[in-house]
């Protein structure tokens, strides 16, 4: 592993820095480093030599001021995906947003896809599977845009003889942790990234157990996961919860000002979504109100029967458009690690109606930033969107309160979390 420096005074002439920011006379958080400089005049002579560094290799500083000056080559991180996924997936999502973020900030990002992932379901046999990563490469991906530094590969399956070697790893997804565990030390410090409690297909012994494994840090997006894996570890658990983009997630059109009839969800054909129940909430919600607009969005193909007040958007371009076009955002699902489309709407301006599940609880507070109903509750969920309509203040009050509160799930904000992480453990 490398060896780090954290003075002014303990480097040399062959170190290289890594990273964008110079903190200003002063503020350096290490009273040694101005007084190993004769005088201000050396103080700036030193920073345009960091400079020149900087643009020639790199350099990171701590959030608290502390230069850390890294020999070599920038810090190594490898990403373990469970697959590559040919569609929009929040999961996945993160973890290209951590490595796009990373990369920007000089981390050297590579992403590992097996092939084989233990207690996976595939529809296609393995010999397909392999055929099928050879022809498609890594050419394009027609869902996320990756820095052009970031460089990704196939492999049979997560063995020492297929992972490179680097400075940190981090996986997500119970069955890719646990692979990722048994890797040697020469892979890098361990990060699990635990996205939500992903206990609804069994094998909770196996779960619980990737929560333990030696020298692995847990991350996890949300409190109530912090207190899950307590009980089943006594590994450090850091808490960074999910990101969301607030240049692409924004109030464009004035939350007063929309058509309090416009109903926004997302549609899948996944059980625990709840998208059954919601569509259902949404016929009573039309006997009440005749000018109810809804629209729906998500990666499965259009569902059988639609009315015509209901449209459906197959993977949307802009979602903060078609945020911003409806006052409510409903969800309905059973179970969610942090529910990242929610907060999205809630970035938008719209106000919130969701299940009362300990994912939607990060952010969603009954009556303050949110309404909350049962999980399955049909009528509840009806009555909850009717009373929004009809009570066009209190929507707006309530969207309002919530795109406030939501501020603080910022990516700036994820990403120093996760740096600090990766810091400490190196």
């Amino acid at each position: 592993m490398r060896k780090y420096k954290h003075r002014l005074s303990d480097l040399t002439e062959n170190d290289v820095w890594r990273e964008p920011i110079i903190p200003s006379y002063g503020n350096m958080g290490q009273p040694e480093t101005v007084q190993d400089l004769e005088n201000r005049k050396a103080y700036i002579e030193k920073i345009k030599e960091i400079r020149e560094d900087i643009r020639r290799g790199t350099l990171a500083i701590t959030s608290d001021g502390k230069i850390i000056a890294i020999k070599g080559e920038p810090v190594e991180i490898t990403f373990i995906l469970p697959f590559k996924p040919r569609r929009p997936a929040g999961g996945f999502r993160v973890m290209y947003e951590y490595a796009n973020r990373l990369a920007k900030r000089g981390f050297k990002i590579h992403l590992i896809y097996p092939i084989r992932t233990r207690y996976m379901k595939y529809r296609l046999p393995y010999s397909i599977r392999c055929i099928l990563s050879k022809i498609e490469g890594f050419k394009r991906d027609i869902w996320f845009d990756f820095e052009s530094s970031i460089t990704m590969s196939y492999v049979p399956r997560v063995e020492d003889k297929y992972i490179p070697d680097a400075d940190i790893v981090i996986a997500t997804w119970w069955s890719t942790v646990l692979e990722m565990g048994s890797l040697n030390v020469n892979k890098g410090k361990k990060i699990n990234l635990i996205q939500g409690f992903e206990n609804w297909e069994g094998h909770e012994d196996l779960l619980f157990a990737s929560y333990n494994l030696n020298d692995t840090v847990n991350v996890v997006v949300a409190s109530y996961l912090k207190n899950i894996v307590s009980k089943y570890t006594k590994n450090r658990i850091e808490l960074i919860e999910n990101g969301i983009d607030n240049t692409r997630y924004f109030v464009k059109d004035k939350i007063e000002g929309r058509n309090p009839a416009s109903v926004a969800m997302t549609y899948s054909i996944q059980e625990i979504k709840g998208s059954k129940y919601g569509l259902e909430a949404l016929m009573l919600v039309k006997e009440v109100i005749p000018e109810l607009q809804v629209e729906l969005f998500g990666i499965s193909p259009c569902p059988d029967g639609l009315p015509e007040w209901i449209q459906y958007f197959r993977e949307p371009g802009d979602l903060c458009d078609l945020y911003n076009r409806n006052a409510i955002f409903i969800s309905n699902s059973f179970t969610e690690g942090f529910g990242l489309v929610s907060v999205e709407s809630m970035f938008c301006g719209c106000a919130l109606v969701c299940t009362d599940i300990e994912g939607h609880q990060e952010y969603a507070f009954d009556a303050k930033t949110a309404l909350l109903v049962e999980v399955r509750n049909v009528k509840q969920m009806a009555d909850r969107i009717i009373y929004l309509i009809r009570n066009n203040e209190y929507r707006i009050a309530m969207a309002k309160n919530g795109n406030e509160y939501v501020q603080r799930f910022r990516w700036d904000n994820a990403i120093e979390k996760m740096r600090k992480v990766i810091q400490s453990v190196l």
